[in-house]
């Protein structure tokens, strides 16, 4: 572990101590979204996100730090290398303060529990990864991702994207390559095929991919405000399907990040 991270090993060796009682087990489970107003290991200065507060920062710089060359306690955030949400509860499922897909959709009661369990899930850590966060006129690539007609920040769908961007495939997205060019400093490990499966290991995104490290879609791409006819059945399956899913791999992803988070720790 380099000296750059003392800050960040420290922030979380404190953060151990004083919110978990020191189990350092109960981080995989810790809803980020309880820092809120929390001046020391949230957000402050900046606007509130989960996926980008002082707490997670400080993980990032631990867990990925060997990942990302130029990953540091001073380069995170925006601008910099900064954290993303892998699997989103919004675009499915709306925010859970409006609950715009309760009123639009009328699910049962079993499947308005599980979304409610998973608001919790993912917010917790094995749902956060780093991404390069240089800007295009204020576009990144977090936000393209987000923003996209196809990907609808669906992870996997994005993930299919970046495959083709870094590995150079005829039909890849040409807007997506710009940002990614914009970030070739911290893209630069990651071309060429060797380079992709050394991005899915380190960032340890290896349920999104087969054998092969291909990436697999599984997700439908759905929205809260899906317009034209849906068959509610199907569109019900599928958010059960995506909650199961994102579910398991947010807790074996946090089980991996635990094991590299107490590693560091040790130095």
């Amino acid at each position: 572990m380099e000296m750059k991270d003392n800050i960040a090993i420290n922030a979380v060796r404190t953060f151990v101590i004083e919110r978990l009682g020191g189990n350092v087990d109960g981080i995989i489970d810790y809803d980020l979204g309880r820092l809120r107003s929390d001046k020391q290991y949230g957000c402050p200065g900046r606007m509130f996100d989960p996926d980008d507060t002082n707490l997670m920062r400080a993980i990032y710089c631990i867990v990925f730090g060997d990942v990302w060359s130029n990953l540091s306690w001073g380069n995170s955030g925006n601008g910099k290398l900064r954290g993303d949400t892998l699997n989103s509860s919004a675009t499915f499922f709306s925010y859970p303060w409006k609950d715009e897909f309760t009123k639009k959709w009328d699910p049962p009661v079993e499947l308005t529990d599980k979304i409610k369990t998973f608001q919790h899930t993912f917010h917790t850590i094995g749902n956060m990864t780093v991404l390069p966060d240089k800007r295009i006129g204020g576009w990144s690539i977090n936000k393209h991702r987000g923003c996209h007609d196809d990907w609808h920040d669906y992870e996997d769908r994005f993930l299919s994207a970046l495959y083709k961007v870094l590995t150079d495939k005829p039909d890849l997205d040409e807007d997506l390559l710009e940002l990614v060019r914009c970030n070739d400093e911290d893209f630069a490990p990651f071309y060429g095929e060797e380079g992709w499966r050394s991005f899915i290991d380190g960032n340890l995104l290896n349920d999104y991919v087969d054998a092969d490290y291909l990436p697999v879609i599984k997700t439908k791409g759905y929205t809260w405000w899906r317009g034209g006819y849906v068959n509610k059945q199907r569109y019900f399956a599928e958010a059960n399907r995506y909650i199961d899913e994102s579910t398991r791999i947010i807790h074996n992803r946090g089980k991996r990040m635990l094991d590299i988070l107490k590693e560091g720790l040790c130095q």
